[in-house]
């Protein structure tokens, strides 16, 4: 599992790579934590699942931690590039309407500049 960040127009974006399953997971949430230790207003992250070969449940908690983290400061989460079984783990947690999904990085970025 690997984790690479960078920033566009405020949003920061992680593009997650391999499987992000419990021996992984805590990397993942470090990563972000210490990306996010940075940012005094309201982030706005948007995570790509295009080389994303496969998620447990304990990746799904990881992004609802995040999630519930940065919401109450006004932060929103946005994914991209997601794979089918991603998706099917994302619906039967019923937090499709929690992850905005958009069909790649522009039009992430360009719905949070929208709503700034």
């Amino acid at each position: 599992m690997a984790i690479t960040m960078s920033e566009k127009e405020g949003v920061i974006i992680f593009k997650l790579s391999g499987r992000i399953i419990t021996p992984g997971v805590k990397e993942v949430s470090e990563a972000i934590e210490e990306a996010l230790a940075a940012h005094v207003s309201p982030p706005k992250l948007v995570f790509d699942f295009k080389k994303v070969t496969g998620m447990d449940s304990s990746g799904l908690g990881a992004l609802m931690k995040i999630y519930s983290d940065i919401h109450p400061r006004g932060g929103k989460v946005a994914v991209i590039n997601v794979n089918k079984h991603v998706r099917n783990l994302i619906v039967m947690a019923r937090l499709i309407t929690v992850f905005k999904n958009f069909e790649n990085e522009d039009d992430a970025v360009a719905a949070f500049r929208k709503q700034s």
